[in-house]
């Protein structure tokens, strides 16, 4: 960062000490258009890519969850073998099998046997499932995937939260940049002019070549720093635009640094406003009710499993056997001996519920932690601001102490250059302490979890 420490001992002789007091201002060309805060909050809450990538992990939910109530409908399965049997198949029947009848005698009259020869056969198998008891269960899993959804909506709330304080802390690291590479362009430019004037001076002899010399090597180190703010200012602006989700060569310029609020807010008021706003802590708690789903599914483990059942089998090529069968009725399937492993899981489950339970509570601590944290770091920032401002109003006193005397011809010049330096070191100061002030306060409502 650019700090005018140059004004401390430059022109110690008094040359140039008009052009100094009158000051100068660049001229505004080109000027790209203003991007506000709010602007840049509302891009990236809407362009930022690892906020569509949230949005679209919610949005899958809804076709999971309308996966899962599929399950409460028929279940229609249709099979079929085509294949050569490996040897032909023969039913056999006894003299009189089916009866012996007066007048016609035994029904075969003798042992018969119908032989289907090995060839292409056809085999086919239709059913439909109605689930019944299973209804329960299917329910229990609708309900577990809308927790999913509502938590995929949690962590999509928690990366738009991450995002804008983000957006906030590198506008307001821009704002401290810009500021200090409009300071940096003018100390460049006033450099030059007291070069320029230095050089006329020294060829008439009237200063000492190391005047010059020190004109020079502080001019140097000026224009070093105006590049380095020029490079930190670009690399700023492209991860802004990278945050907002648009072309990193995008223009612009962001507003000057606003004054600080004056609104109190508790240390109270803050926690409860995290309690009831942090995404982490819904989230925590909807894993709590899914872990408590889990947990009653697998008890759900004991019910049988009862469908209403309609069947049809269909054969073809095989002599003696019905080609169509059709039947219906309920179908049952049920394991009563498991060996205690569904006990065991259902043991795991109450486990994990209260592992969920105590990540809770667990989760509610770090979050009160965090923001008594980030709430005292502000106040902090906001004492040192006001130590900032008061510094600086005291050397603007000073400075015009030092231009009254002056006239008067009660100071040397370099009394007044020293106290014009001493001015621009407080504004530098002062801006920095009101950036530091910005950063913190972009912490605290990060904590608190708004947007």
């Amino acid at each position: 960062m650019w700090m005018p420490k140059w004004k401390q001992s430059c022109c110690s002789t008094g040359v140039g000490l008009a052009f100094l007091l009158a000051g100068g201002s660049a001229l505004a060309q080109g000027v790209p258009p203003l991007l506000t805060l709010d602007d840049a909050i509302a891009i990236a809450l809407k362009d930022n890519r690892l906020v569509k990538n949230s949005l679209l992990e919610e949005e899958k939910y809804d076709f999971r969850i309308s996966s899962v109530r599929s399950r409460r409908l028929p279940e229609f399965r249709i099979m079929a073998l085509e294949t050569e049997l490996i040897r032909p198949v023969d039913v056999s029947f006894k003299e009189g099998a089916f009866g012996i009848f007066p007048g016609i005698g035994p029904v075969p009259g003798i042992d018969t046997t119908i032989r289907t020869p090995a060839r292409l056969n056809t085999f086919g198998l239709a059913s439909a499932l109605q689930p019944l008891t299973q209804q329960y269960k299917i329910g229990l899993g609708i309900r577990a995937q809308k927790l999913g959804r509502e938590t995929a909506r949690e962590e999509l709330r928690s990366q738009r939260q991450k995002t804008a304080n983000e957006v906030r802390k590198t506008y307001y690291g821009l704002m401290e940049t810009q500021a200090a590479l409009v300071a940096a362009r003018e100390a460049v430019k006033t450099l030059r002019e007291v070069e320029r004037v230095t050089g006329e001076y020294a060829a008439e002899a009237a200063v000492l070549k190391s005047d010059v010399l020190e004109v020079r090597s502080r001019l140097a180190r000026q224009e070093y720093e105006l590049a380095v703010a020029e490079n930190g200012l670009a690399t700023q602006s492209e991860h802004l635009n990278q945050l907002l989700g648009r072309e990193l060569t995008a223009n612009f310029r962001v507003s000057d640094s606003p004054e600080a609020e004056t609104n109190e807010l508790t240390l109270e008021a803050a926690r409860q406003h995290a309690k009831e706003n942090r995404p982490e802590l819904r989230q925590m708690r909807l894993k709590l009710q899914l872990a408590d789903y889990d947990r009653r599914i697998e008890k759900a483990g004991y019910i049988p499993d009862v469908s209403l059942a309609v069947g049809y089998m269909g054969i073809r090529s095989i002599e003696a056997v019905p080609n169509n069968v059709a039947a219906a009725g309920l179908f049952l399937s049920w394991e009563p001996f498991d060996w205690g492993r569904r006990k065991d899981a259902l043991e795991e489950k109450s486990r994990s519920v209260a592992q969920a339970r105590n990540g809770v509570s667990e989760t509610e601590s770090q979050i009160a932690v965090e923001v008594a944290l980030h709430y005292r770091k502000r106040i902090e920032a906001q004492l040192l601001l006001k130590a900032a401002q008061m510094t600086q109003e005291t050397e603007e006193e000073r400075l015009r102490v030092a231009k009254n005397k002056f006239q008067e011809q009660a100071v040397l010049v370099k009394d007044v250059l020293q106290a014009e330096a001493q001015r621009e070191e407080s504004v530098y100061q002062h801006q920095r302490a009101l950036a530091a002030y910005w950063r913190a306060d972009a912490e605290l409502k990060k904590a608190m979890g708004e947007e």
